[in-house]
């Protein structure tokens, strides 16, 4: 046996064993710093993300701010206001209504939370008090004006009240639907009574809920006790129409 040439073999065992530890241990140290960086890449892609959905949550939560002042803000500037608006407040006190946001598809109506009835706002709406204010008072007047029969009249009633409470917090008329800055389409159909003259206004309402105005209905009454009715509604408006006018003129 050539002793010379197995020391050799042996030697070149022995370092072939010592390069693959040398290279396995190195491989294993590049494969924990891949994947030490890969956990911190996770960690700060988690961070991140939760970073973000804390920012949104914080934007989200400065919104609701923004729109809870100016909520409060219109009402106690209609509440402060000794005409519509302070009628309004007062209509929204005595039927126990309160005011709420929701997400929802309508500018405003009328629902139930916590099983009390409440008036929805929308939350996508312009957060101005003059847009709460508008829609507030527009869907507050079906209430008001509930003892009136379904005519053009009551449909006039409601929106010219819309439009004096918009009036008596300042709004423009003539910048619809554009209120405070940011486009409101449903404060300018709101409050749509004042930019006419009275009988196109009145007779646009009717064509728009499709109800006759009181006249027609007064022709057609059939018994005595209806046709009181229609009368006091007559003199009902006829006294709406007078106590608006100087309010009216000053608007338009």
């Amino acid at each position: 046996m050539d002793l010379g040439r197995l020391n050799g073999d042996i030697m070149k065992s022995i370092f072939a064993v010592f390069v693959f530890a040398l290279t396995s241990a190195a491989s294993a140290q590049e494969y924990r710093e891949r994947q030490a960086r890969a956990a911190e890449q996770a960690y700060e892609g988690l961070q991140a993300g939760m970073s973000g959905q804390a920012a949104a949550a914080r934007r989200a939560a400065e919104t609701a701010k923004i729109r809870s002042y100016a909520l409060d803000a219109a009402l106690t500037a209609m509440n402060d206001g000794v005409e519509a608006g302070g009628r309004v407040v007062a209509s929204l006190g005595e039927r126990k209504l309160d005011v709420f946001f929701a997400t929802q598809a309508e500018a405003v109506t009328t629902g139930a939370v916590n099983g009390r009835p409440a008036i929805l706002l929308s939350d996508a709406l312009p957060p101005h008090p003059r847009v709460y204010a508008a829609l507030i008072a527009s869907e507050a007047a079906k209430g008001m004006y509930a003892g009136m029969p379904a005519c053009a009249e009551r449909a006039y009633m409601r929106s010219a009240t819309a439009a004096r409470v918009f009036a008596e917090l300042g709004g423009d008329f003539k910048s619809l639907p554009v209120v405070d800055g940011d486009k409101a389409d449903a404060v300018a159909a709101a409050v749509s009574a004042w930019k006419d003259d009275a009988q196109t206004a009145l007779e646009r309402a009717g064509r728009a809920e499709g109800v006759p105005e009181l006249p027609e209905l007064q022709e057609k009454a059939s018994d005595p006790k209806t046709a009181a009715a229609l009368d006091a509604a007559n003199r009902a408006f006829t006294a709406f129409l007078l106590d608006e006018r100087e309010a009216r003129a000053s608007a338009r």
